[in-house]
């Protein structure tokens, strides 16, 4: 899946990246992260984004699957993902 969101507030920013960091989202720009999730997983992580977004506030996101996500294509430096990135239930 891919995320993307857009906020007024620094404070607000930080708990959305917060919690898509607690979910095992990377980020591959400022507010835009991709990775995998069980429906159940982005269920819940949608109840608790939904209760931080306020007024002007955005979030998106877009399911992929693996094949579609396999055939992506870089212009410029390639994004590269630190490995030691852990799911923390």
């Amino acid at each position: 899946m891919i995320a993307s969101f857009d906020c007024k507030f620094k404070t607000n920013r930080e708990k959305i990246e917060n919690i898509l960091q607690h979910y095992g989202l990377r980020k591959i720009q400022s507010s835009l992260y991709v990775g995998e999730l069980e429906n159940k997983e982005m269920e819940i992580m949608m109840k608790n984004i939904a209760e931080i977004i306020k007024g002007k506030d955005s979030f998106l996101i877009i399911p992929i699957c693996q094949n579609c996500y396999s055939k992506k294509e870089y212009c410029g430096r390639k994004i590269k993902f630190k490995n030691e990135l852990y799911r923390v239930y």
